[in-house]
């Protein structure tokens, strides 16, 4: 049985898509929701799901289109162009990436956000758009009851993309854990809505308290400090004083123009060692 030449065998946004899932990662405190619902190791970026299923579907521009599709899209580039904004992605993100990194190696940071939009992930497309979505599906495959099938779901990056677009999904999972991080992705948010979110609010709570009173001995906060991050190393016994020694490969806390490291300090009446933050190459090397 023949099947429609779609997108993805001749072109995909491989670059702009690849800034994408760094910016979607770029920051633990600032990832998608669903991955702070449960770990997931594999699981993929959103912006990339969504790329991977639309370009699947969607068929290669052809000038034997009907006239209105046509109009809308009179050569492949047009084309191209509203696939890639279809996808959340409304500027350059090349050019920008670009900028960033050059102004990394000298050492400064751009004012606002050089992307000029949002991450792409956190975009849903407009019902324009989504309309014309939905005419190509259905000059191309001759239906819109269009399924999408992920046979080992893992953490839920392609069916929520999926139901994100509207399509009929369905999600298969053999580990448990996975299976449950499904649920909580796919399956109780649309059951239960936001009701959903008080109860975990409340035993989340819960459970960091918990946590909180049994680990907090091990995070010390001296006063007027700002934590940022705690830096930990096992430790092994002085062979001449007993006191704790810290075993680390390196104490680099930033490389580059302007490095920043921790230097160790040790006297023979303290009751374990001290560390000082020292910036610049001259006072590192000293």
């Amino acid at each position: 049985m023949s099947r429609p030449d779609v997108l993805i065998e001749k072109w995909l946004p491989i670059a702009e898509l690849g800034v994408e899932s760094q910016r979607e990662r770029g920051a633990s405190s600032a990832l998608p929701p669903l991955y702070f619902l449960h770990v997931w190791w594999a699981r993929r970026p959103l912006t990339v799901s969504r790329g991977a299923i639309l370009a699947s579907l969607l068929p290669q521009w052809n000038e034997d289109w009907p006239e209105d599709l046509k109009e809308k899209f009179p050569d492949e580039e047009n084309y191209h162009k509203w696939f890639i904004r279809l996808l959340g992605i409304l500027g350059d993100p090349i050019a920008a990436r670009k900028l960033i990194e050059k102004a990394n190696e000298k050492g400064e940071r751009l004012p606002g956000n050089p992307y000029g939009y949002s991450r792409a992930f956190t975009r849903i497309a407009s019902d324009q758009d989504i309309k014309i979505l939905w005419k190509l599906i259905e000059h191309t495959w001759g239906t819109t009851e269009i399924v999408v099938c992920d046979p080992m779901a893992g953490g839920g990056s392609i069916p929520l993309e999926s139901l994100r677009y509207g399509f009929t999904t369905y999600a298969n999972e053999l580990n448990p854990v996975a299976s449950v991080i499904l649920k909580a992705t796919l399956d109780y948010p649309a059951r239960y809505g936001k009701a959903l979110a008080g109860y975990i609010r409340k035993y989340g709570q819960l459970w960091a308290n918990m946590v909180k009173e049994k680990l907090e001995l091990y995070y010390p906060v001296q006063e007027n400090e700002s934590i940022h991050a705690y830096i930990w190393a096992r430790t092994v016994a002085c062979p001449t004083t007993g006191k704790p020694v810290p075993l680390s490969p390196n104490r680099w806390l930033r490389k580059g123009k302007n490095p920043v490291a921790v230097e160790l300090l040790c006297e023979p009446d303290w009751p374990e060692c001290r560390f000082k933050i020292v910036k610049g190459e001259k006072d590192i090397k000293r």
